[in-house]
């Protein structure tokens, strides 16, 4: 059975990361952890309490069989597992299919399925 311990964080799709980044940082208090990238383009980490927001710019991504911007890029959970072995044979069970990975991240290793509207969703078993 599949068990998520907690909503991990969100990664959302922006016009303008130095825009985003005011906003989010100076604007509504988060701390910024990390950052890639200079100007309008790149990548931000934010944390909010024990969540974080993935910030990536890309003002001309679109939703997949749509004309309509994609501002969500994926959620991701961390979820109650011994292993990303077990998470595997977890979601085969419930014949949900994995869409990429697994990926090792700094703190776990994490895989991606995708929601019946395509939305990227990751899994991530932490250390």
């Amino acid at each position: 059975m599949l068990r998520p311990k907690a909503f991990e964080h969100i990664g959302i799709i922006v016009a303008d990361l130095d825009r985003s980044v005011r906003f989010y940082a100076e604007g509504l208090g988060l701390e910024l952890l990390r950052r890639r990238g200079a100007g309008g383009e790149g990548f931000a980490a934010l944390k909010a309490g024990d969540t974080e927001i993935n910030v990536f710019c890309n003002p001309n991504s679109t939703a997949l069989g749509s004309d309509e911007p994609q501002r969500i890029d994926h959620l991701c959970l961390s979820m109650e597992s011994a292993s990303i072995a077990d998470l595997i044979v977890a979601l085969r069970e419930v014949e949900i299919p994995i869409a990429s990975g697994p990926v090792e991240r700094s703190d776990g290793t994490a895989l991606f399925v995708h929601d019946p509207d395509g939305i990227r969703v990751e899994l991530l078993v932490k250390r």
